[in-house]
Formats: C-alpha cells, structure tokens, sequence
C-alpha cells in the first residue's frame, strides 16, 4: 500500500463524524431552538393585560413563569407551547397557553395560536396594546359544584393540598373524537395553588388532563361554602383547553361534558382561541 493511498483513507475517515456525534449536535440544535420559543411564548404572554369585572377595572396579574411547557406528539406539525396563568388577589382566574405548530402546506413557517379558559366568576377582557389579540368573556368561566363523598376541608395547607391530590385522582377524563373515546391523564402536580383565602374560598388548586403534556381539560378543586356563610366544603369546576369533546367523570358517574360544536344556545363561551401571527420554522 503506497503512502497517498494510506493518506487518503486517515484523511476520509477523518471526515466522516460519527452518527452519535451528528446525533447530539441535532440534539442541541434542536434543544436551543426550543429554548427561543419557550421564551417567545413568555414574551408574548406578557403583551396581555387581562382585567375582570363589568367595568374591567381589577386587573390580574400574571404569574411570569410558565406554568407548563407541553408538546403534543399525536398531532402532526409539531405542535407545542406554553401554559401561564393569571391571577387576581392569589386565586387563578385565566389560564392560557401560547403555542405553534407547522404551517400546513409550507412546514418552512410556523402558526402562533393563543388560547384561554375563564376561571372567574367575574366577565374578563384580555388585550394587546397596539397588537392585534383583544378578547372578551361574558360571565362566569365555570361552574363550582360538591365533590361527591369529599371529606372536610383540612386544618392546614400542607393537609388540604394532600387532600386536593387525592379528590384530583378520583376524577377521570376523556377525548372523544369520531366516537373514539381516549383517554387523559392527570397531572397530579397542580398547576397553579391560591395563595392564600380568599374571599369566600379557604383554598384551592388547578389541575390538567393531558394528551401527552398537552393540556386538554383543566380541573379547578376548591374548597367554599356549600350556601351562604355555611362552613367550606370541597368543589370542583371544569374547564375545556381544546376543540374536541370532553368527558369527566367522578369516579363512575359523568359530572361535565363538553360536546365539539354544540349549539351554545345564548351562553357565552368561556374559551377563546385564534390564530395570529405566521413566523418562519426557527427562529434566530
């Protein structure tokens, strides 16, 4: 074997990067690229000013860290975002996330979609100053009712959360899609916790039903008054973060449903969602 030859073949073997180093790199890539997205949707979050009340006079703050990064890997066009959610005196009000997926088409741009669920009792009004993204909701966002068999609320915080995690996994949930029932599964870290009593509400937390991490169902568990000045007892409201059919089940009775398309019939929606900006796949 002459020298050249010899040569020659370090020199390609130089060349050649093994896959595992390829791999990482992508790995990395893509790892950084999700980072700047995760931080749009912080960015983006933050343009909101959400207020509450006829008069849109008691602003909410947000809680600046997302509360929830998700992907959804059963649809396509790698959908994925960020959950936030604000608040008002401690309690969650709003809960939305800020998300994007592939442009159907041209999977070289990218669709941001914004979507939020009421959790107030109060109307709500959301707007971007100057940017396109203004929303209102009429009414209450959802309805509290008795947990069915719920123990008295606990003396203490540290109690009444473990209490919270316990009447959380007694409840179920599902999709329905052309009759297909799937199920969700329960995150049993809430995201959001009340900071402290407020009001008629000693405590009180959000939970979420997932499809892979992404939200489909958020479930507010509290603990009020059954009736006027009588002592709290724990509730549970629900609230839809898709456009599918939603089934929750306590147990082994169905407690609330959402059906995809029903007609309203006069009741506001306490769920907005809509397409805004298209932006290119990465961003720089």
């Amino acid at each position: 074997m002459t020298s050249a030859v010899l040569v020659a073949m370090i020199l390609a073997g130089q060349a050649e990067t093994p896959q595992a180093e390829v791999d990482e790199a992508a790995k990395k890539a893509a790892k950084a690229q999700q980072d700047k997205w995760n931080a749009h949707y912080a960015r983006t979050s933050a343009e909101y000013e959400i207020a509450r009340g006829k008069e849109g006079k008691e602003k909410l703050d947000l809680v600046v860290k997302p509360v929830l990064h998700w992907s959804n890997p059963v649809r396509e066009g790698e959908t994925n975002g960020a959950v936030f959610v604000w608040t008002y005196d401690g309690r969650a009000e709003v809960v939305g996330t800020i998300f994007s997926h592939l442009l159907r088409g041209d999977p070289t741009q990218r669709v941001m979609a914004h979507s939020f669920q009421s959790l107030a009792q109060e109307p709500l009004e959301g707007n971007r100053p100057g940017i396109a993204g203004q929303w209102k909701l009429a009414g209450a966002g959802v309805e509290p009712r008795t947990i069915p068999g719920a123990p008295p609320p606990a003396e203490s915080r540290p109690a009444r959360l473990a209490q919270m995690r316990d009447l959380a996994r007694q409840f179920s949930a599902t999709t329905v899609l052309e009759g297909v029932e799937a199920e969700l599964r329960l995150l049993t870290q809430p995201l959001h916790r009340n900071e402290k009593e407020t009001g008629d509400v000693l405590d009180g937390a959000l939970f979420t039903y997932v499809t892979g991490t992404d939200p489909e169902l958020m479930l507010v568990i509290e603990a009020r008054p059954a009736v006027e000045g009588g002592k709290a007892v724990w509730h549970f409201a629900a609230g839809r973060f898709t456009d599918l059919t939603l089934k929750l089940r306590h147990k082994d009775a169905e407690l609330w449903t959402h059906e995809r398309g029903a007609p309203r019939e006069g009741k506001p929606d306490p769920y907005v969602s809509n397409r805004y900006e298209i932006m290119p796949r990465e961003l720089p």
